[in-house]
Order: structure tokens, then C-alpha cells, then sequence
């Protein structure tokens, strides 16, 4: 079907508006995994004409590297990325406001169901 028929995501459209700022956050976060996975799921985004379930897996993963969830797991990757950022660095403020506009967005999908 043509992708033009389904309205387009507000999460997919905040993915790709703020793709620069994520991907350097990702890396930040959660290492060149995580950026590789960010890089997949906007590609996808860009092509997909509506969200699926393996999408809304890799938004709840993206938004639980912004949200710092597993920060506190020595085990993970997270957790030594995290403690090397200076609390005062200006990227801190950046995430806290692309975790708050990806929460908006997904917020916004469920009047579009």
C-alpha cells in the first residue's frame, strides 16, 4: 500500500527530526550498539508507513537509554557510559529534553489508534 495512506507516527517524525541529536546520545549512552540499533530503527522509520510492534520494542529500548534505567546494572554497558558524563555538561540538559519530546510523541500516537 502506499505510504502516503496512513498517517505518519508522531514518534517515527521525532526520530527522524532529531536523528543527529540521538544518534550522538545513543553513542554517548549506550556505546556504538546502541547507535547502530538507533541508525536501523531511523532508517526503517523513514520507509515504514506505519509502526509495528518490533518498532514500538527498539522506542521502549531507546527510551529506556535516554530515561537511564539501567544505569544502576554494573553488568551493562550503560552504567560505565553513564559515569564518565560531567553532570554539568550541556549534553545532559539535551537528553533530559529528546527523552521529554520522545514521551510527548509516543504520547500523542495513542489519539491516532
Amino acid at each position: 500500500m502506499p505510504k502516503d495512506l496512513f498517517p505518519v507516527a508522531p514518534a517515527a517524525t521525532f526520530i527522524v527530526a532529531n536523528c543527529t541529536a540521538l544518534d550522538y546520545a545513543a553513542l554517548l549512552l549506550g556505546g556504538p550498539a546502541a547507535q547502530k540499533r538507533l541508525r536501523k530503527l531511523v532508517d526503517e522509520l523513514t520507509t515504514a508507513p506505519m509502526l509495528n510492534r518490533r518498532h514500538h520494542r527498539e522506542l521502549d529500548a531507546l527510551e529506556d537509554l535516554l530515561a537511564l534505567r539501567h544505569v544502576h546494572d554494573d553488568e551493562r554497558i550503560e552504567a560505565a557510559r553513564f559515569a564518565a558524563i560531567d553532570p554539568c555538561d550541556p549534553v545532559v540538559e539535551e537528553i533530559c529534553m529528546l527523552l521529554d519530546g520522545l514521551q510527548e510523541a509516543r504520547k500523542q500516537e495513542i489519539w491516532l489508534v
